[in-house]
């Protein structure tokens, strides 16, 4: 516990060790919280930008000098700034970046499988489940941390789950669950739709593939943007699966173009909660991965159990009750089953 109890240090000058052994009640309804997830997105990317021995390779990234010119520098710390603006021009001036092993700031998953399902049961949950060994659409019985909101007195109707992934209604056990969870080419459902989310089931009902498990992660970030715009929901948990169809289709180029596409959504949804009222200085972002990846040009398109590199995954984090402190430096080490606990914290009254 001791890389979280540093963390939990940063979040807020008033916390103490002492309270990351409790459940921080009771909450405050003034606060909110953005959850957003890159699926299958290596820490070595963030931290390092475009790997070098990936990008140069024809078979991996098709039109090298695009990418490149898109994403090439030979300063890592260059690299990462065109890969990531955001993270490294405003997460990395306003809030923490977790997850850099070249300093031994070491995050690693719990759970041995290094898969999807597992990876999301852990964050969510704060616990490992051994039976979730597989990305089946199975009910999940474990109670995740948006239930346990949704069933509170400040955050009842107040919780809403956007992801591209259509096995999100499996994990949230969306049949038990009271709040609202759009997945997958799943149309919004809403007795008065606005003209956005009017042409996003437009959209969707055109590039609908019954083959694919996944929505486009822009349709998904327009349904959420449309609905925190009128429904201004106080806890929002919203899930990218771009990085993680690239890395399995062995297409790097598209890869880093998902992970800059998500990094751009991410920092136009900021500066949406900033502009409301609703949100404006009241709200964190914790910013994470269910998974790593291979560590090695021959397997970075692979995780799992048996594929080295797989369990070491990365967070960041801003917002109202975070202190600045940039790219974390310090040996800790931190477990994904441990963001619970801090996503409590950020809620919890100070």
């Amino acid at each position: 516990m001791k890389g979280l109890w540093i963390c939990l240090a940063l979040v807020t000058v008033s916390v103490s060790v002492s309270n990351t052994q409790r459940s921080f009640y009771p909450f405050d309804a003034q606060n909110k919280l953005f959850v957003i997830t890159l699926d299958g997105f290596r820490w070595q990317e963030v931290f390092e930008g475009a790997d070098s021995t990936i990008i140069n390779d024809r078979e991996l990234t098709g039109d090298t000098a695009i990418s490149k010119a898109l994403y090439w520098d030979a300063d890592p710390k260059e690299r990462r700034k065109k890969l990531l603006p955001f993270f490294w021009n405003v997460i990395a001036r306003q809030g923490q970046l977790y997850g850099n092993r070249l300093y031994g700031n070491d995050v690693n998953i719990s759970n041995p499988y290094a898969l999807s399902y597992p990876g999301y049961n852990e964050i969510l949950t704060g616990s490992v489940d051994l039976a979730i060994t597989n990305n089946s659409k199975e009910k999940n019985d474990n109670q995740n941390i948006l239930q346990t909101l949704s069933s509170t007195h400040e955050y009842a109707g107040k919780v809403a789950a956007f992801t591209s992934w259509d096995v999100f209604p499996y994990i949230l056990n969306k049949e038990e669950s009271n709040f609202y969870i759009n997945s997958g080419f799943e149309n919004l459902k809403d007795k008065e739709l606005t003209s956005s989310e009017k042409l996003l089931s437009t959209l969707q009902a055109e590039v609908v593939n019954e083959k694919t498990e996944t929505r486009y992660d822009e349709l998904t970030y327009i349904a959420c943007k449309e609905y925190v715009k009128k429904n201004k929901p106080s806890v929002v948990f919203l899930s990218f699966s771009g990085t993680d169809n690239a890395g399995h289709n062995k297409r790097y180029d598209e890869y880093l173009q998902q992970a800059n596409n998500a990094d751009r959504m991410i920092g136009e949804l900021w500066r949406l909660v900033q502009s409301m009222p609703e949100y404006k200085d009241k709200t964190s972002f914790l910013i994470t991965t269910d998974h790593g990846r291979g560590s090695k040009k021959a397997n970075w398109f692979k995780h799992g159990f048996f594929v080295g590199g797989s369990s070491q995954t990365w967070f960041a984090l801003m917002g109202n009750s975070t202190v600045p402190a940039g790219e974390i430096k310090a040996e800790s080490q931190v477990y994904q089953k441990e963001l619970k606990a801090l996503m409590t914290q950020l809620l919890a009254k100070k």
